[in-house]
């Protein structure tokens, strides 16, 4: 079984909350701005600070399971439950579980992530006899690309978020040359603090522009979000690296998948439910719930391989 690094689970774990709140908290009580800048670009990040080069055909059927198959053990009924409130026919049901990414929305518009991470790692995993400086180059070529996708091509709709490859690659690229990088780095914590209450206060009160989404292809200001984005989840990194026994949001990282699973479902259906429920309660059972599913799936052979893909 692969270690676990505690300090990733507590990153993960700040960072699906990110990612629930920025989705439940729609009141306008709260600037996304820094959340939008932080979330998604992190994952990707992570995923890149953990990959180990590794052989194309063995590494394929590892993900398809690992990624694939819950993604689709998920989708299917949530997808199905989503058509049946909204009063969707069959044809349309099967054209978004198919499609995919964009297809995707509301109940299940997270999803995109889980298909792009998969063909983000196998488009890296093409690399393991590149040298670094032809990635290098090869990821800034994705980038230029990304954002000619942005800003001249911005209702294009690719199946299952391919095209979002283009930024996640390079995301995922800065995470893989971080390992190096942080083992060769040692700061007070209260530097990387500080860079991020200096990125908090730009975004949120100064350049609102710099705003995220990746699901629609929507970069935030060229070159500077994505920047941003680097340099957030490596002051995340170099916060909780040194805090190998600091579980508090661990638990919460470790049921990762499950919240970005099901966290858009739960909050949807208490919705129909009591549409005047206080938001902040809503969000804390939206995440709750997921993280304490996947400790009872944990717990039956069946359940790990098909619903957390281990």
């Amino acid at each position: 079984m692969r270690k676990r690094f505690e300090w990733i689970d507590n990153i993960r774990g700040v960072m699906i909350i990110l990612v629930a709140l920025g989705h439940i908290i729609t009141d306008g009580s709260i600037d996304n701005t820094f959340n939008s800048i932080m979330r998604m670009p992190t994952f990707f990040m992570i995923s890149g600070y953990l990959f180990k080069f590794k052989p194309r055909k063995s590494y394929f059927k590892h993900k398809v399971m690992h990624l694939l198959v819950p993604y689709l053990v998920y989708l299917i009924p949530v997808l199905a439950i989503q058509m049946f409130f909204e009063e969707k026919g069959v044809i349309e049901y099967i054209a978004r579980l198919l499609l995919g990414g964009p297809y995707l929305y509301a109940w299940t518009g997270v999803f995109w992530f889980i298909t792009c991470l998969f063909f983000t790692q196998q488009i890296f995993n093409l690399f393991s006899n590149w040298k670094i400086k032809n990635i290098t180059i090869l990821m800034i070529i994705f980038l230029l690309f990304s954002y000619v996708n942005d800003i001249f091509f911005p209702s294009i709709n690719i199946p299952l978020s391919i095209n979002l490859c283009l930024y996640s690659c390079p995301l995922f690229f800065m995470g893989f040359l971080f390992k190096k990088i942080i083992e060769e780095t040692s700061v007070s914590i209260v530097f990387p603090i500080s860079i991020l209450f200096l990125i908090f206060l730009t975004s949120t009160f100064y350049f609102n522009n710099l705003y995220i989404n990746m699901k629609i292809a929507d970069y935030g200001v060229p070159f500077l979000s994505f920047i941003l984005s680097v340099i957030s989840a490596f002051c995340c990194i170099l916060i909780f690296k040194p805090f190998k026994n600091f579980h508090l949001f661990s638990f919460f990282g470790r049921a990762s998948m499950v919240i970005m699973y099901l966290h858009l479902p739960f909050n949807y259906f208490i919705l129909y439910i009591e549409p005047n429920l206080n938001p902040w309660l809503i969000l804390s059972i939206s995440v709750l719930t997921p993280t304490l599913l996947y400790y009872v799936f944990k717990k039956n052979p069946i359940s790990r391989k098909y619903l957390l893909g281990e």
